[in-house]
C-alpha cells in the first residue's frame, strides 16, 4: 500500500503550520508502519491567474492568493517532509511548475484531475523520469486511453487513480464500479483511489483496497483554535481509523484460517471395510461405507475417487479403515493421473479455459499403455444438432484413420501443430484456418509438439466412426473410451 496525504492548501500559507502536518502525519506513518508520502500543489500564481482577475474574489483565486508560498518556502517545506522520512509528492498544475519538480528533486508527480486532458501541460509532464500518478474524475475512457497511450510512448511508470470531483463526496456517489472499469481498461498498470469522502462517514478507501486498489490518496490536515478543516480533509486521528480499516481489509484479503482443515477433516465420515479382503484385491466403490470418524492417516469420503481401483497390499478385515500404506496404485492410474497433468498444462499453455462441466473422456485406441502414442483427449463442450468439442493431441501423438458414417464436421488448430490427412493427403493445420472433413472422408492427425483442436460438427453419435484399422472396430466403446474429469 502507498498512501498520499494531500495538503492542499491546508497549510494555511505558513511554513510553520505546514511543518505541523508534516509531523503529526509522519508520526501517523510510523506508527503504522505504512509507505506513506505529503502532497503539496505548485502554481505560479503570477502567471497562472490572468492580470484581470488577480484581485477577484472568485472562490479559487481568492484561496490561492489567501494561502500563497513561495519557491523558498515550499523548499523549506519539502526539506522537512524528506527529514521525516516521508515521500515527496506534488501535483503541478501549469507547465511553468515544472522545473520545481528537478529542483527540489520531488519523487513522485501527481496530476489532477482537472489535467487529466491539459495537453499542454501532459506533453512536458510525460517527459519527466519519475513516478506518475494520474486522477481521472470526470475523464471518458477515450480521453484516458489517449493520455495512456501517451505516458506508455514515453514508457513512464504510471498509475490511474479513480476519483469522483464532489467535494465531499456522498457514498453514492462515489461510482466505485468505475474501478472494474479501469482495472480491465488498462490491466498493465495500477490502479487506485483518491477519495473525498467525509471523514465523518464510513471511508470508502477499504472498499477500494478490496476491489484492487493499492493507491489510496486523502486530503489531511491539523485543526488549532483558529484553522478548521474543510469537509472532506481529515485529522490524523481520522486518518488513523481508515488506515485501521485498509489494514483489517488486507488482513482479511490475504490471510488464511491455519485450523480450519482440522476441524473439517474431523467432521468428515471414514471409509470403511464392508467385509474383509485378501491381498491383490482391487478396491471397487461397493466393498465401502461411510462412517465418524475419520481415523488418523485414513481415507475418508472425499477420497473415494482416488481409492477405487488402487490395490490392497495387505489383508483387511471387516469394518477396518483404509490407510494409504495399505494400498498400491495399478498401472492404469498412473497412466490416467499422468494423462491428466499433461492435458491440464498444455490447456494452460494454450490458454483453454474449462467449467469443469465439459464431459471429458480419454480415447485410447490400443488401450491406455499405448495411448502416448495413439489417441487423444476429447472435451465434449456441446452436443445438440450441432457439436462442439474440444481434442487434446499430445506430443508424438497419432489419431488413427477412420471416418464417419453419419457426422460431418470441421477442425480449426487453436494451439500447437498438427498435421490432418485427409484421404491420404497430409494437410499442415495453420492456426485461424477451418479445415472440412465430409461424411466418409478418411482422416487421421498427429501433433509433433502437441496440439488443441477445436471441432464443431452436426450431432455426435456413439459408434459413427469406422475406423481403417478393424480391429479397433470389434473393441467395444467401454474399452476404448475413459471418463474423466479434469478440474
Amino acid at each position: 500500500m502507498f498512501y498520499i496525504f494531500e495538503m492542499a492548501n491546508n497549510h494555511q500559507g505558513s511554513v510553520s503550520h505546514a511543518k505541523k502536518i508534516i509531523d503529526e502525519f509522519s508520526t501517523v506513518a510510523k506508527n503504522h508502519n505504512i509507505n506513506a508520502g505529503i502532497k503539496l500543489q505548485f502554481r505560479q500564481l503570477d502567471s497562472f491567474i490572468h492580470d484581470e482577475f488577480k484581485k477577484s474574489d472568485l472562490k479559487y483565486v481568492k484561496r490561492f492568493n489567501d494561502t500563497r508560498l513561495n519557491k523558498e518556502d515550499f523548499k523549506e517545506i519539502v526539506d522537512h517532509i524528506k527529514e521525516r522520512g516521508l515521500v515527496t509528492i506534488a501535483t503541478p498544475f501549469d507547465n511553468e511548475s515544472l522545473p520545481w519538480i528537478e529542483e527540489m528533486k520531488i519523487s513522485v508527480v501527481k496530476i489532477a484531475s482537472c489535467s487529466i486532458d491539459d495537453w499542454p501541460l501532459l506533453r512536458e509532464v510525460c517527459k519527466i523520469n519519475k513516478k506518475i500518478i494520474i486522477s481521472t474524475a470526470g475523464a471518458s475512457i477515450k480521453t484516458l486511453k489517449k493520455t495512456y497511450r501517451l505516458f506508455k510512448d514515453h514508457q513512464r511508470d504510471f498509475a490511474f487513480m479513480h476519483c469522483v470531483g464532489e467535494y465531499p463526496t456522498a457514498p453514492d456517489a462515489a461510482d466505485l464500479n468505475r474501478i472494474a472499469v479501469l482495472k480491465e481498461s488498462f490491466p498493465d498498470i495500477e490502479i487506485g483511489l483518491s477519495t473525498h469522502e467525509s471523514p465523518n462517514s464510513m471511508s470508502v478507501a477499504s472498499l477500494a483496497v478490496a476491489m484492487g486498489c493499492r493507491l489510496i490518496e486523502k486530503h489531511v490536515g491539523v485543526e488549532t483554535e483558529t484553522i478548521k478543516l474543510n469537509g472532506y480533509s481529515n485529522t490524523p486521528e481520522q486518518m488513523s481509523s481508515v488506515i485501521k480499516q485498509v489494514t483489517m481489509t488486507l488482513e482479511a484479503i490475504n490471510g488464511k484460517s491455519q485450523i480450519q482443515h482440522c476441524a473439517l477433516n474431523a467432521l468428515k465420515r471414514g471409509i470403511y471395510l464392508r467385509e474383509s479382503i485378501p491381498v491383490g484385491h482391487i478396491f471397487l466403490e461397493r466393498d465401502f461405507y461411510y462412517a465418524l470418524p475419520v481415523q488418523d492417516g485414513c481415507y475418508n469420503a472425499s477420497q473415494v475417487e482416488s481409492l477405487v481401483g488402487k490395490t490392497s497390499i495387505v489383508e483387511l478385515a471387516a469394518n477396518a479403515p483404509i490407510r494409504p500404506s495399505d494400498t498400491q496404485a495399478n498401472l492404469n492410474q498412473r497412466t490416467i493421473a499422468d494423462i491428466k497433468e499433461k492435458a491440464i498444462n498444455l490447456l494452460d499453455v494454450a490458454n483453454i479455459p474449462l467449467s469443469g462441466e465439459e464431459k471429458i473422456e480419454i480415447s485410447s485406441h490400443y488401450g491406455l499403455e499405448n495411448f502416448f502414442q495413439f489417441g487423444a483427449l476429447i472435451i465434449d463442450k456441446v452436443n445438440r444438432d450441432y457439436c462442439k468439442k474440444i481434442i487434446v493431441v499430445f506430443p508424438g501423438q497419432n489419431h488413427p484413420s477412420h471416418h464417419h458414417i453419419k457426422k460431418e464436421e470441421t477442425f480449426e488448430l487453436l494451439y500447437g501443430d498438427c498435421c490432418l490427412v485427409l484421404n491420404g493427403k497430409k494437410i499442415p493445420m495453420r492456426a485461424g484456418s477451418t479445415v472440412l472433413i465430409s461424411r466418409g472422408t478418411e482422416h487421421s492427425f498427429s501433433s509433433k509438439t502437441g496440439c488443441v483442436i477445436e471441432e464443431i460438427s452436426t450431432t455426435h453419435i456413439p459408434g459413427d466412426s469406422v475406423y481403417e484399422d478393424l480391429k479397433i472396430n470389434t473393441l467395444r466403446l467401454s474399452d476404448r473410451k475413459i471418463k474423466i474429469k479434469l478440474i
